[in-house]
This record gives structure tokens, sequence and C-alpha cells, in this order.
């Protein structure tokens, strides 16, 4: 732990004279909340945290070098071992007429391409409501990434996962010890997230695994209103017929009024051993500034009910949340 507060200081400090030189930027967010979930005690959490460095370099005849060191930061680290730090992107590469190629930790084209997630990181996050199928939401560290140019609006970005490390529940449906595979993602994106129609689908494959995920996503934003679906789905040798296997569809809606923005959030999800599940989330942001929200919202899940007798007690309660908390970027 005391390595990790080092190394962080050290790249803060090394950060601020270069600053005047190559201009990196020093940036990150704090996310705080309260959150009651049933069956639990109420808890103060860092939600998603983080501080990273970031910047480029004119290296000529329109090309350049591009890098980026992020950590996560967990402020609610009580002292049990935990670290407050953590691995997020980290990447170094050259981009150019060509596009983009960078190499290093980031995440696979599957967790770019999906739509903006109004609960992002909290008990309504993507990876959080999809009945215990593969979500899909992977940060790899050993990636060699491609983003081309766009073309008519469409961009293609593909990724070679190299000796990745399988999660432990794909390496128990494979019934072996842990080992590394390599994973092939690519995705196709028409315009942007931040305004008008976005349109992305991404297929993933692990080869010894012989996994697939399957995603399409969707998105329309436009001034106050934003509205937005995801749907995926899981299949393949080893985990048909298990609990990671299957699909799942989330929808999402917002509309911002002045200050104020109610958001809501509809998760479908049907595995094959886990059966169906339906997650609902509401909830209000309130801008106190530019760089800082207000938020709450609550999670309900219902019909959480495994078909299997292998379900944890986790699996199957605990899940309605109710989360007050504070968001400030920088």
């Amino acid at each position: 732990m005391k390595k990790n507060i080092i190394a962080l200081a050290i790249a803060t400090a090394v950060a601020a004279p270069v600053a005047m030189a190559d201009a990196p930027t020093i940036y990150g967010q704090l996310n705080l909340n309260i959150n009651k979930t049933d069956d639990q005690s109420t808890t103060v959490n860092s939600t998603a945290s983080r501080m990273g460095i970031k910047g480029s370099e004119d290296l000529g005849n329109g090309l350049k070098a591009i890098y980026m060191i992020e950590f996560g930061v967990d402020q609610a680290a009580d002292g049990d071992g935990k670290s407050p730090l953590s691995a997020r992107n980290q990447y170094l590469g050259l981009a150019g007429g060509f596009g983009t190629v960078l190499m290093g930790r980031h995440d696979t084209p599957t967790k770019m391409i999906q739509p903006d997630d109004l609960f992002n990181d909290g008990a309504a996050d993507v990876n959080k409501l999809t009945n215990g199928i593969v979500d899909g939401e992977v940060r790899a560290p050993d990636v060699l990434a491609y983003v081309s140019p766009e073309f008519g609006g469409v961009k293609l970005i593909a990724a070679a996962i190299m000796d990745e490390k399988a999660s432990s529940k794909l390496n128990e449906a494979n019934d072996s010890a842990t080992f590394s595979d390599n994973w092939t993602n690519v995705a196709l994106t028409y315009g942007s997230t931040k305004k008008g129609l976005y349109a992305a689908g991404s297929f993933q494959q692990a080869d010894r695994l012989d996994v697939d995920v399957i995603r399409v996503a969707a998105q329309y934003k436009t001034g106050a209103l934003i509205v937005n679906a995801m749907h995926q789905d899981v299949s393949g040798d080893t985990v048909d017929g298990t609990a990671l296997a299957g699909n799942f569809t989330h929808l999402q809606a917002g509309y911002k009024m002045g200050k104020f923005m109610p958001k809501v959030k509809i998760a479908m999800a049907d595995s094959d051993a886990n059966g169906d599940e339906t997650a609902y989330s509401v909830g209000l942001n309130y801008s106190l500034g530019k760089k800082t929200t207000g938020y709450i919202y609550y999670t309900e899940v219902e019909d959480m009910v495994s078909k299997n007798a292998t379900a944890t007690a986790a699996a199957v309660k605990g899940n309605n949340s109710v989360i007050v908390g504070l968001l400030h970027k920088f």
C-alpha cells in the first residue's frame, strides 16, 4: 500500500514541472456515497473515484505520442489489507492520419461501445445487473488496440488481448486451474454518444475458453433528452448451460430540467442456469456546479431465483439499495 502511495506521489511531483513544457493534464473525480442495501449495514463508499495523468507530444509529420496513467482511488478503504489504489487504463500509443494504436491496460472494445450509463459505477451499473451472466465490462492489462479514423460517421475498434487471466468463475466453469487465454475483440460504431444518434456492435471471443460475447447498443441524445438501449448475448461450449451464459438487456432514459435530471433504468436478464431477473432503478441528479453533482437513486431486483443449488445466499437477497452521493470532477 505504501509503495502505491509513493508511486502516485512521485508521478504527481514529476508531472508538475513537466506540465509547463508538454502540458500533461492531471484529472480525476471523487465519488462518495451513503449506501443502504437490504440485510446489510449502512456504509460510506467510494465509487470509482480516480486520478490520472494524460497527454500527448507532437512528433511531427502529423504523428503524435499519446499516454495515460490512471489509478482508482478508494477513500473508503478500511485498513483490512485492501489497497486504496488500483490500476485503471494505463497505456502508451501513437496517433495520426491512420488512426490510433496503443498498448497497455485498456478497456476492451466491448466495454468501450456501451452508451452513456446514467447509473454508472454504482449499484445499478451494467456489471451489477446481469444475473451472473458474463458482463463484458473488462479492463484488460495486455491490450494491443487500434481505433480507425471516422469514415462517414463509422469507426472500427479492434483489439488483441494477450495472455489474459481467466476469471475465477470462468475457471470453475472450465473445471480447471487458473490459466491464460488470448482474446480477439472487434467493434463498429456510428455517430457519437455526445449528441444525436449513436449505434454500435461488438464481437469478442476467448480462444481457449470458447466463449463468445456479442453486444449491440443504440442511443439518441438531443437537448434535454437521452434514451438508450444495450443488449448482450454470451454463449460457448464452456459456459452454455451455466449461470455465465445467457443474455441481458438494459434500457435507460433521462431528461434534464434545469439543474435536475430524473432518470430510470430497466435491466432484464435471462441466465441459462439462474433464470430470469428484472431490475428497476430510479434516480435524480442535481447539478450543484459545472463539476459537482449530487444524486440519489433506488435499485430493486426482482425474481432473482436460481435454477441450481450452488447459488450463494448473496445471489438471492440483499439486492435492493438506496444510494445518496456526491460526485466532483477535476
